[in-house]
C-alpha cells in the first residue's frame, strides 16, 4: 500500500491536539486541587444558626461535611477551628475539632483574632463555651457583634486553652505557662449577597514564638528618704522564622496590684485583675524609668523598646540566672513600666507593686531578606515568677539637684554658684551683725561699698546700652539741622 503523507500528517496533528488537550485537562485538575486546599467554600446554612443549637447538628448541615473525617485520637492534645457562624443575634461562633475530647476534656479558652484581612488590629477575644458532642466543639466570641458590611472577615492566628501538667511541657526556667496557643492561620470571610449568607476561608501564615521568657528589671532611685522603684518588663524570645530586623510588636498582658504588709497583719492582698489593650510598640520607641520621691534627686534610666538578646545583655545589669534564662532567645520587647513602693510605721512594713501576668505576643513586623512581614505571631502565654532579673540601684549624689537645675533651667554653673553664694551671705552676715556689734559696724561699711559698686555697675551699663541710641539721636539731630541751614 503506498505511504499517504496527507494521512500521516493528519494523524500526527490529531495525536499532538490529544496531548495538548489532556496538559490542559491536567493543569485545571491541579488548579481545582490548589484551590480546594488553600480555599474552602462552605453552604448558607449557617446564615441563620441560632448559639443554642447542638453543634454536630450544626456542622451536619453541611453536604460537605463527614464525621469520619475527624478521627478520635486520645494522644493529640491540640485544638483545632475547623469553621464559623454568624448567628441569627450577630454573634459569631467558632467550631473546633479537639482530637483527644472523649479521653481528654479540654476547653478553649480565646483566640488571637483580627477583624480585617491583615493582623493589625489583632487582639484576643475570650470564648465562651456551647456545646460539644464527640471530637466537636462549639464557641461564643465574646464581644464581637456581627457588622452590617457586605462583606465580613475574621482573621484568627490561635486559638488557646489552659495549660495542663499532665499533657504540656514546662517552660524549662522560672516562667509559669498560662495558656498553650495552636496555629489557626486562616482568614474566613463572610459575604451576604441578596440575603444570602457564604463563607470562603483561606490560610494565612503566621509566625511561631520560640523559648519566650518574661521577666522585669528594677531600677531604684537610692535617695535616702525616697523608697520608689521602677520595674520595666519585658518578654524576650526567638522564633521560627529569621527576623533580620523587628519593625513593630504587638503585646498582651494582664496586671493587678498588689499589696504586701510584714508585722502586724502580715499578708498580701490583690487587686482586680486589669486587661488592657494590647501594647503596640515599634522600633523607634523609648522607655523611661518612672520618677519617685523627690525628683530632683533621681536619676532617670532609658532604652529602646525593641533591643536585640545581645544589646540587651551589654547595656543592661543582669543577674546571671537571667542571662542563663535568656539562651536560646534573640529578641527583647520591653512593653510595661510600673512602680514599686517601700515604707514603713508603727505597724510594721508595707509594698506596694503590680504584678503583670499572661505576656504573650500577638503580632511581628519585620523584614528577613529585603522582604517585609506583618504576621500573627502563636505565642503562649507566661508569667514570671515576680523576682527582678536585675536592674541599677542609683546610688546618693547630695549634688544632683544642681545638676538638674543647670539642665533643665539652661543657668550657668558658675551663675548657679553666685546666686547660693549670694544669698547663704545675705542670710548668715545679718545674724552675726546682731551677735556682735562690730561685725554689725563692718557690714554696714560692706554692704554700703556693694550698694555703690551696684550703682556704678547700673549706670554703667545703662551707659553702654544708652549710647548708641545716645549716637543715634545725635546723628538725626545733626541731620535736621544741616537741611535748616
Amino acid at each position: 500500500m503506498p505511504f499517504n503523507f496527507f494521512n500521516w500528517s493528519l494523524k500526527v496533528e490529531n495525536r499532538f491536539k490529544f496531548k495538548k488537550s489532556l496538559i490542559a485537562l491536567l493543569i485545571i485538575l491541579l488548579a481545582l486541587i490548589t484551590f480546594n486546599i488553600f480555599v474552602s467554600v462552605s453552604m448558607s446554612v449557617y446564615a441563620d444558626t441560632p448559639n443554642s443549637t447542638n453543634v454536630l447538628a450544626d456542622l451536619q448541615k453541611d453536604p460537605n461535611f463527614k464525621v469520619s473525617d475527624y478521627l478520635d485520637k486520645a494522644d493529640d492534645y491540640s485544638i483545632q477551628v475547623i469553621q464559623i457562624a454568624e448567628s441569627t443575634a450577630k454573634e459569631l461562633l467558632i467550631y473546633t475539632y479537639q482530637p483527644c475530647q472523649r479521653t481528654c476534656y479540654l476547653l478553649a479558652t480565646c483566640v488571637n483574632m483580627s477583624l480585617s484581612e491583615d493582623v493589625q488590629g489583632t487582639k484576643l477575644y475570650d470564648l465562651e463555651f456551647l456545646s460539644c458532642e464527640e471530637v466537636f466543639c462549639k464557641y461564643k466570641v465574646k464581644d464581637v457583634v456581627v457588622a452590617d458590611n457586605e462583606y465580613r472577615y475574621y482573621n484568627i492566628t490561635s486559638i488557646y486553652r489552659a495549660w495542663n501538667e499532665d499533657l504540656d511541657d514546662p517552660s524549662g526556667n522560672d516562667n509559669i505557662f498560662n495558656e498553650v496557643a495552636f496555629e489557626v492561620g486562616k482568614l474566613y470571610k463572610a459575604s451576604t449577597v441578596d440575603g444570602k449568607v457564604t463563607y470562603t476561608h483561606e490560610f494565612v501564615e503566621t509566625i511561631e514564638i520560640v523559648n519566650p521568657y518574661v521577666d522585669f528589671l528594677r531600677y531604684s532611685n537610692g535617695f535616702w528618704l525616697a523608697s520608689g522603684a521602677c520595674d520595666s518588663h519585658y518578654i524576650a524570645f526567638d522564633t521560627n522564622k529569621q527576623i533580620d530586623k523587628l519593625m513593630e510588636a504587638s503585646i498582651s498582658y494582664e496586671y493587678r496590684t498588689a499589696h504586701s504588709q510584714v508585722g502586724m497583719n502580715e499578708g498580701i492582698s490583690y487587686g482586680p485583675i486589669q486587661k488592657p489593650e494590647p501594647k503596640k510598640i515599634i522600633e523607634t520607641d523609648k522607655g523611661q524609668t518612672i520618677d519617685y520621691g523627690n525628683p530632683w534627686f533621681t536619676k532617670k534610666f532609658e532604652w529602646d523598646r525593641i533591643q536585640s538578646v545581645e544589646k540587651f545583655k551589654e547595656t543592661e545589669n543582669l543577674k546571671p540566672e537571667t542571662e542563663k534564662n535568656l539562651e536560646g532567645t534573640k529578641w527583647v520587647l520591653r512593653f510595661y513600666e510600673t512602680s514599686f513602693n517601700t515604707f514603713w510605721d508603727g505597724m510594721g512594713g508595707y509594698t506596694d507593686y503590680i504584678e503583670v501576668t499572661n505576656v504573650t505576643i500577638l503580632r511581628l513586623k519585620f523584614i528577613t531578606n529585603g522582604r517585609l512581614y506583618d504576621l500573627g505571631a502563636v505565642s503562649n502565654k507566661i508569667t514570671g515568677d515576680n523576682i527582678p532579673g536585675g536592674g541599677e540601684k542609683d546610688t546618693f549624689d547630695p549634688f544632683r539637684w544642681l545638676k538638674d537645675l543647670v539642665e533643665k533651667l539652661g543657668i550657668p554653673v558658675w551663675a548657679l554658684i553666685l546666686i547660693a553664694v549670694l544669698i547663704f551671705l545675705a542670710i548668715l552676715l545679718p545674724v552675726l551683725g546682731l551677735i556682735f556689734p562690730v561685725v554689725g559696724q563692718a557690714l554696714k561699711v560692706v554692704f554700703k561699698a556693694i550698694g555703690k559698686l551696684i550703682k556704678w555697675l547700673f549706670n554703667a551699663l545703662v551707659w553702654i546700652v544708652s549710647l548708641p541710641i545716645k549716637g543715634i539721636v545725635w546723628i538725626v539731630n545733626k541731620c535736621k539741622g544741616g537741611g535748616t541751614a
